[in-house]
This record gives C-alpha cells, structure tokens and sequence, in this order.
C-alpha cells in the first residue's frame, strides 16, 4: 500500500495576503465500527503516521463499513489559523465520498 495516494495544493487570498493551502489524502485501515443512534463511530489507522483518528458522526448504510477495510482520510491545512486546530481531517471511501470530518 503506498501511503500518500495524492498530494494538491492551491494558493488562496486570506485578508491582505496569500495562503498556501495543502491538501493530501492516503489509504488508512478501519480499525472499529459502532452504532451510535442514529450514527456509526469509525475509527481508523493511518499507516504513515502511526495515528489512528476518530468520526463519530458517519452516517448509516450505505456504504456498508467493516473493520479491515481501506478507506482515504485526507489532510486539508486551515484556512485561518486556530490556536489549537491546524487541520481538518476528511473521511473518505476509495471512490472519493465523503463520509465525515473533523479538525485536530
């Protein structure tokens, strides 16, 4: 599996000034799958890193889900710097829907 699947980056006017903005997405393994109401909880892991990241707001079937099995999860940097955010992190299955995001 090659870890870094796509890597894109676009310049974007922020105020005064321009802004590199980097965007990234890599294969990651579901590591858990649970049922929350009306949710599912997926976490997964992403080789490169070592880390293993949580979306506790996927949605139910479709697509149907399963520990083992690859997904994408895409880096994207903040358009605005937050004290403690640097980037929003995008669930993803292989044919590019997204699934959930959150910001670490």
């Amino acid at each position: 599996m090659n870890p870094i699947d796509e890597i894109q980056t676009t310049e974007t006017n922020i105020g005064q000034g321009k802004k590199k903005i980097k965007k990234f997405k890599r294969k990651c393994k579901v590591v858990r799958v649970a049922q929350a109401k009306g949710w599912r909880n997926v976490v997964v892991h992403d080789p490169k890193s070592d880390a293993k990241y949580f979306f506790g707001k996927v949605q139910n079937s479709p697509p149907e889900i399963t520990p083992g099995e690859e997904l994408y999860v895409g880096f994207e940097d903040l358009m605005y710097d937050l004290p403690d955010r640097k980037h929003k992190i995008i669930l993803m299955t292989l044919d590019g829907f997204q699934l959930d995001w959150t910001m670490v």
